[in-house]
């Protein structure tokens, strides 16, 4: 079998969006992710990034960071770039953290602040 990336929210379970829920302004709120190759062979130039889903402002608020001895590591908003991880071989997972900070004065009401997680690498 060759190389397979999946992401895992902190229980598991494997993920293509995340909702972060109606999160009033002012607030902000942190979660822990994996990328884990579950594939036979090692995957190389993984990275994960967002994209926008529909018209939510879920893309504009968030950062994600590199997983730093189980705390996040620098933030980064470049989130066309995404969070580069390097090769990953099989069987392994990474951690990785995104973080939403919702300006003062947002209303929750109706904006659910969703974004759609995305993975690309390569590998046989």
């Amino acid at each position: 079998m060759a190389s397979q990336i999946e992401l895992q929210d902190d229980t598991g379970a494997v993920i293509t969006n995340f909702d972060f829920g109606a999160i009033d302004g002012g607030d902000d709120l942190e979660i822990k992710f994996y990328v884990k190759n579950i594939g036979a062979t090692s995957a190389e130039s993984v990275r994960v990034y967002a994209q926008r889903l529909a018209q939510n402002d879920g893309l504009d608020l968030i950062m994600m960071a590199l997983d730093n001895g189980g705390n996040p590591g620098s933030y980064v908003s470049n989130l066309a770039t995404g969070l580069v991880f390097g090769t990953i071989t099989a069987g392994v997972s990474q951690a990785f953290w995104v973080k939403i900070t919702v300006p003062t004065g947002t209303t929750p009401a109706g904006n659910p602040r969703l974004f759609h997680v995305a993975v690309e690498y390569t590998g046989t």
